[in-house]
């Protein structure tokens, strides 16, 4: 009796292990990366402008480095609305 119970796990466990209800996607940390660009309010917003292209800063208060240059260490993602950073630190730069 215990054989078939291992012969029935077993089988049970392949079946699941190559469904399409397996996971098949594994989720990685997302790697921080570092700008450099000069601080612009458009709208409601602040955008940080690099040679490389615009970013929308989120989860940071840049409204006193308005027009400044910024070094921001953060996760780069992609939206509907462009690209955008999540700032975990921002330091100015001299020019």
């Amino acid at each position: 009796m215990p054989r078939r119970l291992i012969i029935v796990l077993s089988a049970l466990f392949l079946a699941f292990a190559f469904s399409p209800l397996a996971p098949t996607k594994t989720i990685s940390a997302a790697q921080d990366e570092m700008i450099v660009g000069t601080v612009v309010k458009h709208g409601k917003v602040f955008v940080i402008e690099t040679d490389e292209g615009d970013y929308i800063a989120k989860g940071k208060d840049l409204s006193k480095m308005e027009g400044k240059m910024v070094e921001v260490t953060g996760t780069i993602s992609e939206g509907d609305k462009g690209d955008a950073i999540q700032i975990k630190s921002v330091e100015e730069v001299e020019e």
